[in-house]
């Protein structure tokens, strides 16, 4: 198994980081216009103004979930398939939006929308005339010097026309209420429109981005956003809000919030109750006694904290946005959910890389990384451990003569041995080369050389055959109890280990902390195979 170094496993952590904030944010964005959307169609749906938004919001959601699904290409005919409705949900945005404009407005449709309508056809059906590798998650971005341009003005022209329409509107009408709805409107399309040319044209053809940002889906949720706010103050749509308020806001699956600049909950969805865990908590509570670190700030967006401790921590994302956009200061929309799982999750993946990148990928132990960096100097006033220092008796030469893959055999066989003779919460390294360290704590040296003895009386009885050679191994062990940090006990049991070898090999050695002048003590260790 192959080892990361510190570069690649900051970048895996990170690249998981995001992965979450990414998860959290599509999670919002897409239970938001979710929620829009069913509000829209149980309400009131057959009015054609309600008819042509639910047509361009299904238009929008299908793009979203498209644009998602578009990193998974294979080459199918299902994935051709769908790029095509990918192609058409996307060049079909503009001319959606403008056909709610014309019902919003009351304006018949003419043959300017007609015009919009064949021209972005025959746009997608130009784009397809182009060869493209369709196996390719990333064949969307237009680089093409003629196709691009043209599809970015073929996707433009309707967008600009209804803003013409939408801004002709806001200066003509007396009435406050639709100047204010035309007025989120322009500000939440404009601004998703904005950022699509930007991200789907100028990025990848002018700056040559190839990487998805996911900024349509930011400006998408600041969208939603804008939309709830001018049905719920404005009546956009005509829409009751009482409904809004029973379905929107009571019934959502995620926890919601109406806070003001006090930091007292003005109210509260069941499903918020139940996230904060307080059945009890009503109107007038104060946030911050259930989120400590909650800030009435337009900044306090994708938010996480972290509640309790140990076993019992749970961990929540905060997403805040303004009711009213006049007068941010009055009240705020907070959205809670429980990211526990998602946070749990990318702890343990978290825990599985560093334990990747610290097992040697030969023999399945730890690797000398773990030894120095994995675990911590041992508290001198609280364990008294022992340690075992491992050397194969004459291993150069078993490489020099059978060759390293015979080597790797023998390393291998040694440490199944270890694992054998060990308990599982003991630790055992692999030091380097044909060096092997175990840490046995709480241990006696009585019973930490019994354990150094018969792993030797293991690899005593391993068998290597090359050819019609056949071979034994023996081991030079040296052996250290004490109180010592890591590094003076890896000292001195090298040392008895060489001790070991310098007495004739295959032996254990017994390093005596009591001798004059670190001599070593032999009563235990002159037991020989």
């Amino acid at each position: 198994m192959q080892q990361l170094n510190d570069a690649e496993f900051f970048w895996y952590f990170f690249a998981g980081v995001t992965h979450m904030f990414q998860l959290i944010s599509l999670v919002i964005i897409y239970g938001v216009m979710m929620f829009i959307w069913t509000f829209v169609f149980l309400n009131r749906s057959h009015d054609k103004v309600n008819q042509a938004f639910l047509i361009f919001l299904s238009n929008i959601l299908v793009w979203m979930v498209l644009n998602n699904l578009d990193e998974f290409s294979d080459g199918t005919i299902v994935t051709l398939g769908t790029k095509t409705v990918y192609w058409l949900s996307m060049m079909y945005l503009s001319i959606t939006f403008l056909y709610f404009i014309y019902r919003l407005l009351n304006r018949k449709i003419d043959w300017l929308f007609y015009a919009a309508l064949a021209l972005n056809t025959l746009t997608v059906v130009v784009r397809y005339l182009y060869p493209m590798d369709y196996s390719d998650p990333t064949f969307w971005r237009l680089t093409d010097p003629v196709v691009a341009p043209l599809m970015a003005t073929t996707f433009s022209l309707p967008a600009l026309y209804a803003f013409f329409l939408v801004l002709k509107q806001m200066i003509q009408t007396k009435d406050a209420r639709q100047r204010a709805q035309l007025g989120y409107i322009f500000f939440g399309i404009g601004l998703a429109l904005v950022v699509s040319v930007i991200s789907e044209y100028l990025l990848p053809t002018v700056f040559h981005v190839t990487e998805k940002l996911y900024l349509m889906h930011s400006a998408i949720a600041i969208f939603a956003v804008a939309m709830f706010v001018s049905i719920m103050r404005h009546r956009l749509l005509n829409l009751r809000s009482d409904y809004i308020y029973r379905t929107l806001f009571l019934n959502a699956s995620e926890g919601i919030l109406i806070v003001n600049r006090m930091g007292r909950i003005v109210s509260i969805n069941r499903v918020g109750r139940e996230i904060l865990r307080d059945e009890r908590l009503d109107a007038g509570d104060d946030v911050s006694n259930y989120i400590p670190d909650y800030r009435f700030d337009a900044n306090y967006n994708l938010h996480e904290v972290a509640l309790g401790s140990g076993e019992q921590s749970r961990y929540l994302s905060l997403t805040q946005y303004p009711i009213d956009e006049r007068d941010q200061g009055t009240t705020k929309l907070l959205i809670v959910n429980d990211v526990t799982q998602i946070h749990l999750r990318q702890e343990l993946e978290k825990l599985q890389l560093l334990e990747k990148s610290n097992i040697d990928q030969l023999t399945g132990l730890y690797n000398k990384q773990y030894l120095h960096e994995g675990i911590p100097l041992y508290d001198v006033n609280v364990v008294r451990n022992a340690l075992i220092f491992i050397d194969v008796d004459d291993f150069k030469a078993i490489n020099d003569t059978y060759g390293h893959l015979v080597g790797d055999e023998v390393l291998r066989e040694l440490a199944a041995c270890i694992k054998k003779n060990v308990r599982v919460t003991n630790i055992s390294v692999r030091f380097g080369g044909d060096e092997f360290v175990i840490i046995l704590e709480n241990t006696s040296g009585e019973d930490a050389f019994l354990v150094a003895e018969r792993i030797r009386a293991c690899v005593s009885e391993l068998e290597f055959s090359v050819g019609e050679t056949v071979f034994h191994i023996t081991l030079s062990i040296g052996l250290i109890e004490g109180t010592a940090p890591l590094n003076e006990l890896l000292d001195k049991a090298d040392r008895a280990m060489y001790a070991s070898k310098n007495l004739g090999k295959n032996k254990t050695t017994f390093f005596s902390e009591e001798a004059e002048q670190g001599a070593f003590h032999m009563s235990l260790s002159q037991t020989e195979q």
